[in-house]
């Protein structure tokens, strides 16, 4: 299941820069709602391999002691989720919080991947 919830986060990152290069070019295209519209869907991949991996783990996570920050690497990717999102709608629309909202979902991400990488479960635990 790791491997469905990590081929859904490249997706939606490469899926979000489509739909914003092609939201920033052309506005209201046809390109842009589609790639948009298969963005959610795969936030909802996104959102339930996640859960699942959670819930699989949860003795090891509990053993580990690190129950708050697989908390928070929740929180972060929901968070992720929630301002890539309003920042496609807010790019779509033309408003001017649409860089701030960019920015902000970008340095949220890489928080997430750190959290990612660096907790028990994550690639750097099983090198050292």
């Amino acid at each position: 299941m790791i491997h469905l919830h990590l081929t859904t986060i490249v997706l939606a990152v490469i899926l979000y820069v489509i739909a914003l290069v092609f939201y920033q070019k052309g506005g209201e295209g046809n390109a842009g709602k589609m790639s948009h519209m298969i963005l959610r869907a795969d936030y909802i991949f996104l959102i339930f391999s996640g859960l699942i991996v959670y819930i699989q783990n949860m003795e090891g996570i509990g053993a580990s002691g690190g129950h708050m920050m697989y908390g928070l690497k929740v929180l972060f990717g929901l968070a992720v989720v929630a301002l890539m999102e309003m920042s496609l709608i807010k790019t779509q629309k033309g408003s001017g919080s649409a860089n701030t909202l960019k920015i902000i979902a970008i340095i949220v991400l890489v928080i997430t991947v750190g959290l990612g990488i660096y907790l028990p479960l994550g690639p750097l635990s099983s090198m050292f």
